[in-house]
């Protein structure tokens, strides 16, 4: 698919290889930068436009608005801030992180670049960027919890279990999170191979909230390793018996969702909408991914289950 985008685009993508190294030198550095380092971290923070082959043409259209703005040195920021939401809405997650190390360094002081960076990396083996950035979020807003929600399970797994135990202990404290706090503990003890002391956490975020996929399928490994087969298949089926996919409501998340051209992502943050009650906005997103799956072939069972699940939560 041809994408004719703005043809100064493509002048900026060469001019960003040549400044690329000058970038990585400076992307983690002091929060004031001038001008013209400014305008080339811009213009590395502009990826290559990916195979949108497939794709419904409204995707195609909201590039090539957004690229416009690329023209004007006044609204470039902007410009780069909406390009990144956009690939990160939709799944692409390199071209995100370039927009997003870019963003970092020439908008230090927002928050939410960092976390969506280490969102976008998170699920490598090699969890180190992840980790530097979502500390790097939660020092500039210690008030959004999922950061350190997320900062927890990523220590984790990269075998910091002590220092992911302070995150989940300080998520305790804070009201609707001590069943995520519960299961984030379990997961670190699960790791330490201490099994007796992660079902008991985990049992404690069961009870606190049943409906949670993760939670029986933390159940499901820990009965395995622990050899306690018959534990790990209740929770087996007590998992295939939960329809939806809970996770931490994630508000920041959840606002790119006009940014979402994608059906299947779209469903997804409807469900979660709906799971924490907010049928409207629920609705608001079953109502744009109707009106792209028609286009993609899309059969719409999914949508049609979070429209049941709205109906049973009202």
């Amino acid at each position: 698919m041809k994408s004719r985008l703005p043809w100064q685009i493509y002048i900026l993508m060469g001019a960003a290889i040549l400044l690329g190294v000058l970038l990585w030198q400076v992307n983690r550095q002091a929060p004031q930068v001038d001008v013209a380092l400014e305008g080339a971290a811009i213009i590395a923070g502009i990826p290559s436009i990916p195979n949108l082959s497939g794709w419904p043409k409204e995707l195609l259209s909201e590039l090539k608005r957004v690229h416009t703005a690329f023209n004007d040195p006044e609204t470039r920021i902007e410009a780069l801030s909406s390009l990144g939401e956009l690939y990160f809405a939709n799944g692409f997650y390199g071209e995100a992180m370039q927009c997003f190390s870019a963003l970092v360094t020439v908008v230090p002081e927002e928050a939410r670049w960092p976390y969506f960076l280490g969102i976008a990396s998170r699920d490598y083996q090699d969890k180190t960027d992840a980790i530097y950035a979502f500390e790097r979020a939660l020092m500039l807003d210690g008030s959004y919890t999922n950061v350190r929600y997320e900062l927890g399970m990523a220590l984790a797994e990269s075998g910091h279990i002590m220092d992911s135990v302070v995150h989940f202990e300080a998520l305790l404290k804070i009201r609707g999170w001590e069943a995520w706090a519960r299961y984030g503990l379990a997961r670190s003890l699960f790791l330490e191979e201490r099994y007796m002391d992660a079902d008991q956490q985990l049992q404690r975020a069961i009870d606190l909230d049943p409906e949670v996929r993760k939670f029986y399928e933390l159940r499901e490994e820990i009965g395995l390793y622990a050899g306690d087969y018959e534990k790990a298949k209740q929770a087996g089926r007590k998992r295939d018996e939960i329809p939806f996919e809970k996770k931490p409501y994630d508000p920041w998340v959840q606002q790119l969702w006009e940014s979402c051209f994608d059906v299947f992502r779209l469903v997804r943050l409807a469900e979660s909408e709906a799971l924490e009650g907010n049928a409207e906005a629920s609705l608001n997103m079953l109502a744009k991914a109707k009106s792209l799956s028609g286009s993609l072939g899309y059969s719409g069972e999914d949508i049609e289950a979070v429209e049941k699940l709205i109906q049973s939560r009202r």
